[in-house]
């Protein structure tokens, strides 16, 4: 039953002609379109005993399911190798790429699911109403999308060579340098209208974004091999590597661009120049590497390496750093004793224990800096500089040391065959920024600070199922991979930090949070205004049993580290017919879903998901009662946390290679077509029960956050 009175109530006059017409409005279905992916590419190759060449070019065109968003790239790439001499032997290798690309950081469709469906997006003559309600900050998302009135152009162009030289000095010694090039240069330009609702009928805003990259390697590596008595295998390496990286940018910002169709090509006609900025931002990475590899007979291996790398990001005592690692193994399967085992194909132990370096921050954190700041001077504004950033002129390198064991096997003639590891690696002076008391006019420093653990093992398996005599054969591959991951220390040593949500024994990633029990009953009224509550609302646990709801009560949740993870591939082969499918599970793992804190808000003003929301006559322990009075939820955080477990078919490939009688017939080498579907399904509780769209995500899901699509390829391999 209708209730009118109610209902005038809770809505608007242009939601009650909606519910009166019978008129909702899916935002939704006019944002979103059939996207579509094409590929081409052709190669040409060949040469003599001297020269081989190689030359290719791809197009490729990707139109997003969200109207503005594509991308188009060109690429073009050639190989060429020449021997000029017995012992020198010099090549080059080119890739050329262009890229537009429309829409990078434009996406609507965030504002279209909030928008109410209740309002009018148009007028009787069909006409765009900007406001389809009287909320002044909702604007019409269709509006988003009209011709002209978002521009987000990104053009990209890159050039990467790599040339290198052989030189052959004598049996067993080579020299060889590489010289790798890297150039790169973004230009990213954005108009917005006035019609739009960043802008809401106020002057079309417009930037460009100039960026300038260029960076080079250049590597001197020694080479020695050597064999004595057939049975000692000896190579030596011995490599210098330098690395440059200069990258620049410029950009300006106006605002009141004077004629929409000028867009960002003629900012300096714009009434206000809103902002202009420049940056340089340069590094070095100077590197020294020596390893040597022994085998004895093939049975048993050593290799011991050493490094020596030095970064310019770092302060000057600290600038290098000393990388060492060794490695052994053991080719059972070469032993006499294996050999007689018929059933035994390869089995070999291996184990290795190194540490490796990471220079994972921006230059100049070693350097206080300085920012622009604003003051009075007598009765004029001015400008000065003050202290920016805390310097850390004894910032290191953070290391990793890892050791693992692992076993490499084949039987039975190749029927089974994989790995399986066992690792486990620490990390030492993580470069993390430490907070620091507002009174010290500072909020953070970067430091080397705590230990790290991950550990773990892998297995890969491959199995040959069947392999008829009628040409039937199906095999399977499988990757299976349990991770572990924990602080072991932090800035006071042991101790939690809880300020940065830091905690021993757990992840990185780990989630500190109150935790929802459940929603307060009608029953529960008495012992739920205890707590300052009432029912329909979200019940937290007391966790020290204190009687009240304060950050004590927080508890770790749950991380992002998932419990497994596992792959599984299956190729099916008949008389030219070829059939595939990949399955990729990840289980049990927490995330963050921010599209349910922009999509769930229960207060009216915005659309909302179908949730499973609590009513006297629905007594849930899902969601809260709506509430036309907050705008949203108290402890509204804890309903963000979802178990991301997931399993998603990942690709199904159906192929047809042509018999060799029918392409030799056609002068052709081999023909192949094909049809493919990427990630055709996708179970999750997350989108089926929480109509989430995707849990797959290394961080939080994103508000705006793209549909997951399902993309259908048909193509054809042809080579002359």
């Amino acid at each position: 039953m209708v209730d009118a009175f109610a209902d005038s109530k809770l809505f608007e006059p242009v939601e009650l002609d909606g519910i009166a017409k019978n008129r909702t409005t899916d935002y939704q279905s006019f944002l979103l379109r059939q996207g579509n992916i094409q590929s081409h590419q052709i190669g040409v190759q060949g040469g003599n005993e001297k020269t081989q060449f190689s030359i290719s070019g791809n197009y490729f065109k990707d139109v997003g399911i969200i109207y503005n968003q594509d991308f188009t790239r060109y690429t073009f790439r050639i190989n060429l190798d020449h021997q000029i001499s017995k012992n020198i032997k010099i090549g080059t290798s080119t890739l050329g790429v262009y890229s537009l690309r429309n829409g990078e950081n434009f996406n609507p469709y965030g504002g279209a699911l909030a928008e109410n469906p209740l309002g009018k997006p148009f007028d009787d003559n069909g006409n765009m109403i900007f406001l389809p309600t009287s909320d002044g900050l909702r604007t019409n998302p269709i509006a988003e999308v009209l011709p002209g009135a978002q521009i987000d152009l990104t053009k990209r162009m890159r050039i990467f060579n790599s040339i290198y030289g052989e030189w052959s000095i004598i049996d067993g010694l080579k020299y060889r340098v590489n010289f790798g090039p890297d150039l790169t240069n973004r230009r990213v330009g954005r108009f917005t209208n006035s019609l739009t609702n960043a802008r809401r009928g106020a002057d079309p805003t417009a930037f460009t974004f100039n960026e300038y990259q260029f960076n080079w390697t250049l590597e001197n590596i020694l080479n020695y091999t050597k064999t004595f008595n057939q049975i000692h295998n000896l190579n030596f390496t011995a490599l210098h590597s330098v690395q440059k990286d200069d990258y620049e940018t410029n950009q300006i910002d106006v605002l009141g661009v004077p004629a929409e169709t000028q867009l960002f090509y003629n900012l300096g006609q714009a009434s206000v120049i809103s902002g202009v900025g420049s940056n340089i931002r340069q590094w070095v990475l100077n590197s020294y590497m020596g390893r040597v590899n022994y085998d004895y007979n093939d049975k048993y291996l050593v290799t011991l390496t050493a490094r020596y790398d030095g970064s310019s990001r770092f302060g000057q005592n600290t600038k290098y750093g000393f990388f060492p690692s060794a490695a052994v193994g053991w080719n059972i399967s070469n032993e006499p004793f294996i050999k007689n085992v018929t059933w035994i194909d390869n089995l070999k132990l291996r184990a290795s224990y190194g540490t490796i370096g990471s220079t994972a921050i921006d230059p100049y954190q070693t350097q206080a800096q300085l920012a622009r700041t604003s003051y009075a001077f007598g009765n004029t504004g001015a400008f000065g500089y003050r202290p920016n950033s805390i310097g850390n002129p004894d910032l290191k390198w953070e290391s990793t040391t890892t050791g693992n064991i692992g076993l490499d096997f084949s039987f039975f003639r190749g029927r089974i065959a994989g790995s399986l590891e066992y690792y486990r690696a620490d990390t030492r002076d993580l470069l993390l920024f430490d907070q620091l008391p507002l009174t010290s006019g500072f909020n953070q420093v970067l430091r080397n600070v705590g230990k790290t653990r991950n550990q773990g093992f892998e297995l890969t398996l491959s199995t040959v199922n069947v392999d008829a005599n009628n040409g039937f054969r199906w095999t399977t591959d499988l990757q299976f991979t349990r991770n572990r991951e924990a602080i072991l220390e932090l800035f006071n040593g042991k101790v939690d930090d809880v300020g940065n949500a830091r905690f021993i024994g757990q992840p990185l990633t780990a989630y500190f949070d109150y935790k929802k029990v459940g929603i307060w009953q009608l029953n529960e009224a008495e012992e739920a205004k205890k707590y300052q509550s009432a029912p329909g609302q979200i019940k937290i646990q007391d966790t020290n049993g204190d009687g009240k709801i304060d950050p004590f009560d927080r508890v770790i949740l749950g991380s992002q580290v998932p419990k497994w993870s596992a792959g599984m591939t299956n190729r099916f082969e008949f008389k030219g017919i070829d059939l595939s499918f990949f399955l990729f599970a990840r289980v049990g793992y927490m995330f963050r879903s921010l599209f349910h804190q922009d999509f769930m808000t229960l207060a009216g003003r915005y659309n909302n998901l179908d949730i499973d929301y609590w009513t006297p006559n629905n007594p849930t322990n899902e969601f809260p009662r709506p509430n036309q009075n907050q705008e949203f939820p108290p402890f509204r955080s804890t309903l963000l946390y979802f178990d991301g477990s997931f399993l998603k078919v990942r690709n199904i490939n159906l192929g047809y290679n042509f018999p060799a009688t029918l392409t030799q017939k056609l002068g052709i080498g081999s023909l192949r077509a094909y049809v493919s579907a990427q990630q055709p399904f996708i179970f999750s509780e997350y989108r089926t029960k929480y109509k989430g769209i995707d849990s797959e995500t290394d961080g939080d899901v994103n508000a705006s956050q793209t549909p997951a699509v399902r993309t259908i390829t048909f193509g054809i391999n042809l080579k002359i």
